[in-house]
């Protein structure tokens, strides 16, 4: 619905549904929660940045793109978009261009972790403040 559906009438375009998350009641908050959630994608990421191997088998790490990854043409498939695909990120540029997408999807992952921890303390910072305290 557009803005102009909302005001001819229409229900508000920017209206979220309280239920939306949990069915409805009050929303609980808990900074210990997210922190936990914090870690845990913190050790999640972890796994991402670490070496390239691991028993002969690829870990799933940017490095392991640069040394198991060098996808070629033959190995992509020689169709227009296979092709053109494979000169994308395929032997040719090394996976460079590949590994640099998933290293910004890492670089994505952290800073979310990053808003989650600050949002824990702002939650704990502002829980402080409401009973009283410093």
């Amino acid at each position: 619905m557009t803005q102009k559906d909302a005001m001819d009438g229409g229900t508000d375009p920017l209206y979220v549904d309280p239920d939306l998350f949990d069915g409805g009641g009050a929303r609980e908050h808990s900074p210990s929660t997210m922190r936990k959630i914090a870690q845990e994608l913190r050790t999640a990421v972890s796994a991402l940045e670490g070496t390239g191997s691991a028993g002969g088998q690829a870990t799933g790490s940017v490095k392991a793109l640069h040394d198991h990854c060098q996808l070629t043409e033959a190995q992509i498939g020689t169709w227009h978009d296979a092709s053109a695909f494979a000169s994308t990120v395929g032997k040719n540029s090394g996976a460079q261009k590949f590994a640099d997408v998933y290293a910004a999807y890492i670089q994505a992952l952290k800073d979310v972790i990053d808003a989650i921890e600050a949002n824990a303390a702002n939650h704990a910072a502002a829980d402080v403040a409401s009973e009283g305290g410093k």
